[in-house]
């Protein structure tokens, strides 16, 4: 089974999360707080809090019924 890698973490208060596929650049905070720098494919910057890695199951877009 495949394995897909996203990125959880807070952004502005919220919680959001991004598939490894989309981001382009990734990078520690030297501040060592556990934030990290994002630039996605599409030119997208921002920092996120708190972030961690999780690996999930890939789940195809079919389904029967």
């Amino acid at each position: 089974m495949i394995k897909v890698l996203t990125y959880q973490f807070n952004l502005q208060g919220k919680r959001a999360e991004v598939k490894d596929s989309d981001v382009a650049l990734c990078f520690p905070s030297i501040s060592g707080d556990g934030s990290y720098f994002f630039t996605l494919k599409n030119g997208t910057r921002f920092r996120g809090e708190e972030v961690k890695e999780v690996i999930r199951n890939k789940v195809s877009p079919l389904t029967y019924i």
